[in-house]
């Protein structure tokens, strides 16, 4: 990427995006409001505080998310695809987490918003919504102890 960032645009109209399109993201700064980020080396946009479940350093590229551009044309990113999205992959992590820890894992709705940020870089509501999703579809079963593999 550049690494030019006061050439970024700050503003972009509202069809040069589409909502959670995936684009390239390099972290150039950490405010107080979240992490400002390069999009496609053209554009400035922020991710949320609220939106972030990682550790990430300036100089960092990934793939991000348009979240929404605001009607100020300010750009909101995520690091996490649309929630649907989110919650297909959260589940995968999750199946795989199982296979790591033998089948069980002390993981359920019951766990602590940042136990399952450091375990699995979402929020409480996706993985909830992912247990649900491998609940209903067979793959899980929820005890009272956590998780485990339905057999």
């Amino acid at each position: 990427m550049m690494n030019d960032y006061e050439d970024l645009k700050e503003t972009v109209e509202p069809e040069v995006f589409a909502l959670w399109e995936e684009v390239d993201v390099e972290i150039y700064a950490f405010t107080e409001l979240g992490i400002k980020v390069s999009i496609n080396d053209e554009y400035a946009g922020l991710v949320y505080n609220t939106q972030i479940y990682n550790d990430y350093q300036e100089g960092q590229k990934l793939k991000g998310y348009i979240k929404f551009v605001r009607e100020d044309g300010k750009i909101d990113v995520s690091f996490q695809p649309n929630q649907v999205k989110n919650v297909h992959i959260t589940a995968e992590k999750i199946m795989k987490h199982l296979e790591e820890v033998g089948g069980e894992s002390k993981f359920n709705d019951k766990s602590s918003p940042e136990d399952i940020k450091n375990e699995f870089q979402v929020s409480k509501k996706i993985f909830k919504q992912a247990i649900g999703h491998l609940y209903k579809y067979g793959k899980i079963k929820i005890t009272e102890n956590g998780i485990e593999f339905v057999e």
